[in-house]
């Protein structure tokens, strides 16, 4: 059994939640507030010195080229998250993949559905993908519904599902929420609970997260709640704290690799 991972993950897509409540936002305007996002984590990222898998849409690897080429030179991984971020479509499977090796320069293995939602494993299988990570083993009213789904890694048509964690009791979401809601030390020890439990701790967050959300008026407090600044200090605070217990940070496209060796291994076994 593999232990002591830390699987940290970013989906880097156009910031577009305010579309959600109503309000329309142009595709710049949400390039803008991602990429000042993520050139604080990628900055967070290189203090800390650990590697983690970037999700990105096709919109933002051809609206910023730039930052996705800084992510893949910085030792990280970059899968993908559809094309457009609010209007997914079946076709994003094929041509999200397409954009983004195009732009990044390496291959992709990995695949994220945007906002989580359910994924044709076997199309992935047919576009090349090794690994999906589109599930969150929980119940999010008005999202999703996945009480019933495996919380650890599980084979589907031919791809590796990899879950993000949830808290056993009630599967409390370990998400990107969690972190601006619960006390960090809460958050923190719930977070090492996880890998002692599994042996991986999977989480991720936006990069809007991280940027200045104040001039947003429909964005609901409890999402304002500890970001910009205040969420960078707490994700410096999570990889010190995890880094303090031991644990190893690897991308989901080396823990796949390590899943499925072992995986291989007891089924020789048998």
């Amino acid at each position: 059994m593999m232990s002591g991972k830390i699987l940290l993950s970013f989906d880097v897509e156009e910031f577009d939640l305010p579309r959600e409540h109503g309000e329309e936002i142009s595709l710049e305007e949400g390039l803008k507030v991602s990429a000042e996002g993520l050139k604080r984590i990628l900055k967070t990222l290189n203090e800390t010195n650990v590697k983690v898998t970037f999700f990105c849409t096709g919109n933002f690897a051809e609206g910023r080229p730039e930052l996705v080429n800084e992510i893949v030179e910085g030792g990280h991984e970059i899968a993908c998250h559809g094309v457009d971020h609010f209007k997914p479509m079946a076709s994003d499977v094929k041509k999200s993949k397409k954009i983004v090796e195009k732009v990044a320069g390496v291959k992709v293995r990995g695949y994220r559905q945007p906002r989580m939602q359910k994924i044709d494993y076997e199309e992935l299988k047919r576009c090349g993908y090794k690994y999906d990570s589109s599930v969150n083993p929980a119940f999010i009213p008005g999202r999703y519904n996945n009480l019933k789904v495996p919380k650890k890694p599980f084979m589907r048509g031919g791809v590796l599902e990899i879950p993000v964690s949830v808290v056993t009791f009630m599967r409390v979401p370990m998400f990107w929420l969690a972190l601006h809601l619960f006390p960090k030390k809460i958050y923190y020890r719930l977070a090492r609970m996880c890998v002692k439990r599994d042996g991986y701790f999977a989480t991720y967050f936006h990069p809007w997260e991280f940027a200045d959300l104040v001039g947003f008026a429909v964005v609901p407090g409890y999402i304002k709640k500890n970001s910009g600044v205040k969420l960078v200090k707490r994700l410096h605070g999570l990889i010190d704290n995890l880094k303090a217990a031991g644990y190893d940070f690897v991308t989901y496209g080396k823990f796949g690799e390590e899943w499925l060796e072992l995986k291989e291994e007891n089924e020789r076994e048998i």
